[in-house]
């Protein structure tokens, strides 16, 4: 005996399946390469979009102490999101900045934490007063539309809304110029960046 579905049902259990070509048709993305002179500071990049809405729930991300050395060395954020700075290291450590909005979170032990929440964007170097040869950043875009450049220069936001931005690239050393780009439902708008000093 063979079992029917009536319509109604087999509608109901596609409609799931669709969610993410909706989604897709109803924005666009981003996607291009960056190039840096010197290369050494590529991996020092974020990518991001201005003047695109800022309505998001924010977030909490982790940056680890561990083995002497910051991880990740970059962290990409958004403005009004809290980062949690965790000692997994065998000796105290010190987190703090000097930059945009300085703070410092004062010496922790191994096995603890400790947070900050940054509520302006820009560059933030993360430093460690007990160990001077400690360096790593934390980026805080503007609006929720950024990206890490990879290690080949590629980069790709997605799930942007239709319209027209601003884009605007962040490194620890060098710079470029924003560029207009515009985004259309359903498409890949392409621009490529060059950084120098």
């Amino acid at each position: 005996m063979s079992l029917r579905l009536p319509r109604a049902a087999l509608a109901a259990c596609a409609i799931p399946l669709l969610f993410p070509a909706l989604a897709w048709a109803e924005t666009g993305q981003i996607a291009g390469k960056v190039s840096a002179s010197p290369a050494k500071y590529l991996k020092e990049t974020v990518v991001y979009l201005e003047g695109a809405a800022k309505g998001r729930t924010p977030k909490t991300e982790t940056m680890d102490q561990r083995h002497m050395t910051f991880i990740p060395h970059l962290l990409d954020i958004t403005e009004g999101d809290t980062v949690k700075f965790t000692n997994h290291d065998s000796v105290n450590h010190n987190v703090f900045s000097p930059d945009v909005d300085a703070y410092n979170l004062g010496n922790f032990p191994p096995g603890q934490s400790r947070s900050h929440t940054f509520t302006k964007p820009g560059g933030y170097s993360q430093l460690c007063s007990l160990h001077p040869e400690m360096l790593a950043y934390v980026f805080v875009s503007p609006t929720p539309y950024h990206a890490k450049v990879k290690a080949d220069g590629a980069y790709e936001i997605k799930g942007v809304p239709p319209g027209s931005y601003q884009l605007a690239v962040w490194n620890s050393h060098l710079k470029a110029a924003a560029q207009p780009v515009t985004v259309a439902a359903g498409q890949t708008a392409r621009v490529d960046v060059s950084l120098q000093h």
